[in-house]
């Protein structure tokens, strides 16, 4: 199976999935292969209640991933609602 443009991020949170140990873990303990560790563990998210929050928090990330504040943020919006986490 390939990795399609929205396969190789975290299904919650957008984060590029580039190493296993950025990846999360099920109740089982096996790596998760839709989220990253920040948002899931153990089988369950452990951040963000809602899309709304999701969104919001992702101003943090901006000088991480080389935006500015207003470019993050318009990328979350174009993109978490359309991740498996947050599709309705």
């Amino acid at each position: 199976m390939g990795m399609n443009k929205t396969e190789s991020v975290c299904q919650s949170c957008a984060m590029p999935h580039m190493t296993p140990d950025q990846l999360g873990t099920e109740a089982d303990g096996s790596l998760s292969q839709d989220y990253c560790k920040h948002c899931y563990q153990n089988g369950k998210f452990v951040v963000y209640n809602s899309l709304e929050d999701a969104i919001a928090d992702s101003v943090n990330y901006a000088k991480h991933a080389g935006l500015s504040e207003e470019q993050m943020l318009q990328f979350a919006k174009a993109t978490l609602p359309g991740l498996k986490r947050w599709k309705s």
